[in-house]
């Protein structure tokens, strides 16, 4: 291979690995509807969460707060009817449902919380999870 290919060979492969992160940034998500999924869903849920006692919306009275809550739980089981149908392909979309998980079961804490093998790996995922967040 003479000079000039060489060189002509090294310039196009530079181009393209530069090229490869923006072709892959302006690529649309393929969990991306996952992503928003589970996004309404720690929204309903945070607002849920904030209506408990000492919450920024605390309702004191369970009745009361059952009945404001209703609504939204029965959006929440309509999603994750949705989100669970969906398989996630992407670390992004694992993330965001696990992120999901450990908003929803405030009970799940650390690996070292469990004594369960199935409870440690959960625990370790989601607690993973909410760090790349």
């Amino acid at each position: 291979m003479n000079r000039r290919k060489t060189l002509a060979s090294l310039a196009a492969g530079t181009a393209a690995a530069m090229m490869a992160p923006i072709t892959a940034m302006a690529s649309p998500n393929p969990d991306a509807r996952l992503i928003d999924l589970c996004r309404q869903f720690d929204e309903n849920e945070r607002h849920c969460l904030s209506m408990l006692p000492g919450g920024a919306n605390a309702v004191d009275d369970d009745q009361e707060r059952d009945r404001i809550a209703g609504p939204l739980r029965e959006a929440q089981q309509i999603m994750a009817q949705e989100i669970t149908s969906q398989r996630a392909t992407t670390l992004a979309g694992f993330a965001a449902v696990a992120r999901s998980l450990g908003l929803r079961d405030l009970q799940i804490g650390e690996p070292d919380d469990h004594d369960g093998i199935n409870d440690k790996l959960i625990a370790m995922l989601v607690r993973d999870a909410r760090r790349v967040a």
